[in-house]
């Protein structure tokens, strides 16, 4: 939070967005339908481009599924020890079916149309947990849904056209847990008037690096890429490792590009030109 902000007093509604935190660990009371469906359908209120509503989303509660689920998300325990993981997936293959039965030809090679897809159910989610917390429940995003995009296919049942986008945790948080609400990067970083400028960036990047030093969050998680970048060595000195060196470190970490994702969207019928 912003030095200029952090004193203001938003409505309870805006205050409850920025105090969002990824929640990962659960007690094992269950997520209700009653509540579930009044999260996902609040859902569906969000934006969507033309009310093409290109998103599905895939609940899972049966454990020995979600426990399938966790090595190919990272092996991360939250999804299997979660009582509901979400998978949200863009959809363009109810835009092939509606198209075929008004007689028409549907192609999903254009870019577009990958990307309406991609922001919906980005959008789509992104309110799912907002509305989760407005009911007191917590969750996490998980990327690592890329990781194996293929077998999470498989395991899902997924059609062509549809791939998981991401997907997210949810329950009932462990009020025995503390979890910190973390900075996000000044205003500077990432708000410009009228036209791009990054002249700030420099000074923005530099506070928020040590912002996040301070919350120890990178004590003992320093990326090792000695193992997957060819003559790389590690020469931070200790006590320099922050948000920047992660991030650096993040962008360039062959693992996190997951170059698997373009030859199974070209086996899920995309075949972008």
């Amino acid at each position: 939070m912003n030095e200029t902000t952090a004193a203001r007093e938003f409505p309870a509604a805006l205050d409850k967005l920025r105090s969002h935190r990824s929640v990962r660990q659960f007690t094992n009371e269950p997520v209700s339908d009653e509540c579930l469906e009044a999260i996902i359908s609040t859902a569906q209120r969000a934006s969507t481009s033309s009310n093409l509503q290109s998103y599905s989303v895939i609940v899972v509660r049966d454990p020995e599924r979600r426990k399938q689920l966790s090595p190919l998300c990272g092996g991360q325990a939250q999804v299997t020890d979660c009582p509901v993981f979400l998978a949200f997936c863009a959809d363009l293959n109810r835009a092939k079916v509606l198209c075929e039965a008004s007689g028409y030809a549907f192609s999903a090679r254009f870019i577009e149309y990958f990307l309406v897809a991609v922001t919906d159910a980005t959008i789509f989610g992104q309110t799912a947990l907002a509305a989760a917390e407005a009911l007191g429940l917590g969750g996490c995003m998980i990327g690592a849904a890329r990781n194996h995009p293929e077998e999470i296919s498989q395991l899902l049942q997924l059609p062509p056209l549809v791939f998981v986008v991401f997907g997210m945790t949810l329950g009932h948080p462990r009020t025995d847990q503390k979890v910190t609400l973390r900075p996000r990067l000044p205003l500077a970083a990432i708000m410009h008037h009228e036209q791009y400028d990054s002249s700030k960036w420099q000074s923005a990047h530099a506070a928020y690096d040590g912002a996040m030093k301070a919350t120890g969050i990178y004590d003992g998680r320093r990326i090792d890429l000695s193992r997957r970048v060819e003559k790389w060595q590690d020469v931070t000195p200790e006590g320099a490792y922050g948000w920047i060196e992660h991030s650096a470190r993040r962008w360039i970490d062959p693992a996190a590009q997951r170059r698997q994702l373009r030859p199974f969207f070209d086996k899920q019928g995309f075949g972008f030109e």
